[in-house]
């Protein structure tokens, strides 16, 4: 269950699964995201990529991140490790 109020002040003006985006090159919207490196291929590298999404409050401006599946990156982490 989502949190109803701010860790910070106590507000209950949360704004859930705010994504968070960077204009780029051409002012094209990119979805910002973390990536984990799952092989070792000099070309081919495959990564675990995880999208970034905030939890703001309204009231202070305090912003949580989190992402959408954190075990999948855990498990590439633990593979990069190994590398």
């Amino acid at each position: 269950m989502e949190r109803d109020t701010c860790n910070a002040c106590g507000s209950n003006k949360i704004m859930q699964d705010v994504k968070i985006v960077d204009f780029a090159h051409g002012n094209q919207r990119k979805d910002l995201s973390v990536h984990i490196q799952k092989t070792d291929n000099i070309i081919f590298n495959k990564f675990e990529k995880g999208a970034l999404k905030a939890k703001i409050c309204g009231s202070c401006g305090k912003v949580e991140l989190s992402v959408n599946n954190p075990q999948d990156l855990w498990e590439a982490h633990l593979k990069n490790k190994s590398l």
